[in-house]
């Protein structure tokens, strides 16, 4: 018989033959693993090896992933012995939220600004869900808004949840149904949501929690600051908390509690309005320089912890607040020796109320699906970065350069950016390579011209969610590269309208064929879009856009358009998400 292995995850495990890629036997049994490429080139599938035997399959080349000492890639290794590997850059989909009904227990004031709301889940079964997690709680109009759960599992009771609202400006909720709020009211929610979250046995290596919140952000990383003081597995948990005035820190009096306890929690509120950023001794007190560094503090929550002296190598981070706060606290902590997958984040993404109600979206097409913790403004934001990442890679890219340092470089500066890992490899090619679609190989030691022509094409991962854009620059005042890049641009904008038009996948493709002709180039089917989400897509199905006989939704797929010009070696590239007027 041949041999049976066993592969432990910490979502479950599965058997595999020994002679199966890892990836393949455990995508044969359905167990949820990352993965993109499937060639060993993007890093997608790698994992950390914490027990057991395994060897390649096929060796690596040039342009594979480089998996770091005690990691593998598991669609290039097959096991020889019973294995446990762990994810650190991934966390598996949590069971399908569900809609629950839920009745107001009460409603108070914690500040002029701030609510607190105590909701009661309806029936008998319990509401199961980990500190860090959120719900959304559904309007009579078909929208919803997103809450952090403010209270650990039990504590305030087995199905009560508590909620910290901050008031915005026109809300529909915060505004009108808020305030109006009696105990016994009721409210339909679903839940719950989000991947940030605490573990229910903290990682090895890990000595120090380090908490960044901003506002009611608090609200996301309470409940994994009680938890992991209940864990009593760190020396050190330290609240780094933003706003702009002292009662904005509206939990201070409990935080001092906490603080004087046994020593392993402090906290510090960071206040923008002229007040201290020192850590609190009990009345919100007034040092003005940070007692580690004795430098004055920056006005960020991420700049007071990065002057702080941390232990970087044995800290693990937790952001929760507006997106701009945890996009640059990624960067400024990573800068300052914070590793890589030791930072979790949840952005705060309060609801737009200026955009016109919608009708409730049809069930989507089976080939449309996306994670429990997806959200539009999610890959609206890996879009913003992928698109300033590539001008800005391109600009590194001068004329003398190799391809192949070109990608090192690319790479490099995703990773300064803040791209926790890529979901496809980074594509660059020069000259006559720019003809051929990514997956084709391409001279790595090709050398950029004075005048030539050349594609960045990036998928990193930023916060969980795909990115992917690329684009096509020229060196030099060549007409005819000039012109070929240009096409790529003017057929992926014409098709893109003809989308808004009710256009079918297939169809748009049948469409940009005609379009590039009209600008002396071919397209190139090899290259026929793909979906999007929070990563990794490929869960639900590695669909090509081109074979898509129905009408694609927003802001799911990348539309790629490459060309190839008639008449010379040279050709373009460019693709984006498709993106509806209001969200683009």
């Amino acid at each position: 018989m041949p041999p049976s292995y066993t592969i432990s995850l910490p979502s479950g495990q599965f058997a595999t033959d020994g002679q199966t890629p890892l990836l393949d036997a455990a995508l044969a049994v359905d167990t949820p693993v990352p993965f993109s490429c499937q060639r060993g080139e993007c890093g997608a599938c790698r994992a950390q090896v914490l027990a057991g035997r395994y060897t390649r399959i096929t060796p690596p080349n040039e342009s594979s992933y480089v998996p770091a000492a005690d990691e593998l890639l598991m669609c290039q290794c097959r096991a020889v012995s019973d294995m446990t590997l762990r994810f650190p850059h991934w966390t598996a989909p949590a069971s399908t939220p569900r809609r629950r009904h839920a009745s107001v227990v009460s409603r108070r004031p914690l500040t002029p600004e701030v609510t607190e709301l105590i909701l009661d889940i309806q029936g008998v079964e319990p509401f199961d869900y980990q500190p860090g997690q959120h719900v959304r709680v559904h309007l009579a109009d078909g929208s919803h808004r997103c809450f952090s759960i403010a209270n650990v599992p039990g504590a305030v009771g087995p199905r009560r949840l508590a909620f910290h609202i901050r008031r915005t400006p026109a809300g529909t909720f915060t505004g009108q149904i808020l305030p109006a709020l009696m105990p016994g009211d009721a409210l339909s929610l679903d839940g719950p949501h989000g991947a940030c979250v605490w573990p229910a046995t903290p990682p090895a290596g890990i000595d120090h929690l380090v908490l960044l919140a901003t506002g009611t952000g608090f609200a996301g990383v309470f409940p994994i600051l009680m938890a992991a003081l209940d864990s009593r597995s760190l020396q050190s948990v330290t609240l780094y908390w933003g706003g702009r005035k002292p009662e904005d820190c509206y939990a201070s009096g409990l935080l001092d509690a906490l603080q004087g306890k046994d020593g392993v929690l402090r906290w510090h509120p960071v206040l923008s309005g002229g007040a201290c950023d020192g850590p609190s001794d009990g009345s919100l007190g007034a040092s003005s320089r940070h007692p580690a560094t004795g430098q004055a503090p920056g006005r960020h929550v991420q700049d007071v912890a990065a002057q702080a002296g941390h232990d970087w190598a044995r800290t693990m981070v937790y952001a929760c607040g507006n997106g701009a706060m945890v996009r640059a606290a990624q960067a400024r902590l990573r800068a300052v020796g914070l590793p890589e997958g030791r930072f979790h984040s949840e952005a705060f993404l309060p609801a737009d109320d200026s955009r016109p109600s919608q009708t409730p979206r049809q069930p989507p097409h089976p080939w449309e699906r996306v994670g429990e913790r997806f959200t539009l403004d999610g890959i609206l934001q890996a879009r913003q970065r992928s698109m300033a990442a590539v001008h800005e890679i391109a600009a590194l890219i001068t004329p003398g350069i190799t391809t192949g340092d070109a990608i090192a470089l690319a790479d490099q500066h995703l990773r300064r950016m803040g791209a926790s890992h890529n979901w496809h490899p980074t594509y660059v090619r020069f000259g006559a390579d720019s003809q051929s679609p990514a997956v084709q190989p391409t001279d790595r030691r090709r050398t950029l011209g004075e005048d030539d022509i050349f594609v960045v094409d990036i998928g990193p991962v930023w916060d969980g969610y795909e990115g992917d854009y690329g684009d096509t620059f020229v060196t030099g005042a060549d007409a005819d590269r000039q012109r070929c890049a240009q096409a790529a641009r003017d057929v992926f904008q014409r098709a893109r309208l003809a989308w808004l038009d009710g256009l079918t996948g297939q169809a748009l493709y049948d469409l940009a064929d005609v379009y590039a002709h009209e600008y002396g180039c071919a397209l190139v089917h090899d290259i026929a879009g793909h979906r999007v989400s929070d990563f990794p897509h490929a869960l639900y199905g590695k669909h090509r856009l081109a074979n898509a006989d129905f009408v694609p939704g927003d802001g799911i797929w990348v539309l790629e358009i490459q060309v190839r010009d008639l008449r010379l070696p040279i050709g373009a590239f460019y693709e984006d998400v498709l993106l509806r007027p209001l969200t683009a």
